[in-house]
């Protein structure tokens, strides 16, 4: 190359495209290169211009080949929520809230000790038809409008006797009375008199207050005793009013010796 000047001609080998004519420019040397070149392998493809496939697109990358890894956590492991584990429950909370509390334990085994037993009422006559177990307290008569038992009493219980040669069927409930004193709900029942036939017993030794009456539709006949905070009501059904007064005469004391041992 000796002149900058001089026009150097080079050849390139066939392509697939007309021969290529390369000048050299003035200055430095510097070649224009005029027309179409492909040199083979500078692109990492292959020389395809004849076609015109060099110059399209790239193929689309397959769509959906990234996979996402898990969640990472609030504390950095992956495959974990983030969301802080549920605790179990311990201390008081765990506990159940149908559980008994202590005073009510308490008080159902007052009342287990106040109810009368078949050693008391087997040489009366009496034999044990339904275990006592937990129950509600019978309405009183119609008449007594200030008194309702069923809000007064709590941790009641009941048992059912019957006559052994009568078949005459005694109840028995006893409960807790909510305000402590029983006796103020049996002084508050002394209304049964405008419905009921009051049956005047004799001072039951260990009760605070007594109340006895006999219904008029029916022959039966109920006494309610109080001590401390416990009512017992006691009910006899024999086929006559009379009957059913000598009976309870007979058994009122039993069941107050009941409510005074607890």
């Amino acid at each position: 190359m000796g002149d900058a000047r001089s026009r150097l001609i080079v050849t390139l080998p066939t392509v697939g495209v007309p021969w290529s004519e390369v000048f050299c420019l003035r200055g430095r040397g510097l070649l224009l290169v005029l027309g179409v070149v492909l040199v083979g392998g500078c692109s990492g493809r292959p020389n395809d211009l004849s076609d015109g496939s060099y110059y399209a697109d790239a193929r689309p990358a397959a769509q959906g080949s990234s996979v996402a890894g898990p969640p990472a956590s609030a504390s950095g492991q992956p495959g974990q929520s983030g969301q802080p584990s549920a605790r179990p429950a311990t201390g008081s909370s765990a506990t159940s809230s149908s559980a008994p509390t202590a005073s009510a334990q308490q008080d159902g085994q007052r009342v287990g000790r106040a109810l009368l037993t078949e050693a008391v009422l087997g040489p009366e006559g009496f034999k044990a038809v339904t275990p006592a177990r937990a129950g509600d307290p019978r309405a009183l008569p119609a008449c007594v409008t200030d008194v309702d038992l069923r809000r007064e009493l709590r941790s009641g219980r009941q048992a059912d006797w019957q006559g052994v040669r009568t078949a005459v069927p005694l109840t028995q409930f006893v409960g807790v009375s909510d305000k402590g004193s029983a006796a103020d709900l049996v002084r508050r029942a002394k209304r049964v008199n405008g419905c009921a036939t009051e049956v005047p017993l004799a001072s039951v030794a260990g009760a605070d207050a007594q109340l006895a009456w006999c219904e008029k539709t029916r022959p039966a006949c109920r006494v309610l005793l109080a001590k401390g905070d416990l009512l017992a009501d006691l009910e006899v059904v024999a086929n006559s009013e009379a009957r059913s007064r000598d009976l309870l005469t007979q058994l009122a004391p039993k069941a107050a010796e009941g409510l005074a041992a607890r």
